[in-house]
């Protein structure tokens, strides 16, 4: 089964990075915004960072919280809880699967995730002689849901998932900015 530490590292480590003290956006570190994430257990902590060291700059930020064992627990357990888990993505078979689906989850939400996990086996199963039911999207990835796409081919899988992500970044506010940096995540996931 697919492992979450191999996917916080291409998505958390590699994807969303360090501290940004919010120039131009809201404040973030290691990809937890602070405008959708105000009560995070962290910012206590950069805040204190920050008041006891006026002008520090995001290098050394990242060098001080880096360093807190504590801090980078918390921010694992804080995407474990609420972007594998709730895609149940330790049910995936597939490793390159829950890789996608997790940065999927933190990048784009978990309910898409969810969408585009069903959406993605559906679209596999109408294009292949597979046996299988479609599914129904309700944004629940239940037996039937972890079932199909654990018996698709992944590859196929995968494809249909980049294309749904694909389409959904263009769409998004925001593409003309962020647009090469959201695509850039739709490669192999190893």
């Amino acid at each position: 089964m697919a492992d979450f530490e191999k996917a916080y590292k291409i998505t958390i480590l590699a994807n969303e990075g360090g501290y940004n003290p919010g120039k131009g956006e809201k404040e973030t570190y290691m990809g937890i915004d602070r405008g959708a994430n105000p009560h995070w257990s962290g910012w206590p902590l950069i805040d204190k960072i920050k008041a006891d060291h006026p002008g520090i700059t995001a290098h050394e930020m990242n060098i001080v919280l880096g360093g807190n064992a504590g801090l980078q627990a918390d921010i694992k357990s804080f995407y474990k809880a609420g972007y594998w888990a709730t895609v149940k993505l330790d049910q995936v078979k597939d490793q390159q699967l829950a890789n996608n689906l997790f940065d999927c989850s933190v990048n784009q939400g978990s309910g898409i995730a969810c969408k585009f996990m069903q959406q993605a086996c559906n679209t596999v199963i109408d294009s292949s002689a597979a046996k299988l039911p479609k599914l129904a999207v309700d944004l629940n990835p239940g037996i039937k849901t972890l079932s199909s796409l654990n018996s698709l081919p992944p590859a196929k899988i995968m494809n249909a998932i980049n294309m749904l992500r694909s389409e959904r970044y263009h769409q998004s506010n925001g593409f003309t900015e962020w647009g090469h940096v959201w695509l850039n995540r739709l490669t192999s996931y190893v």
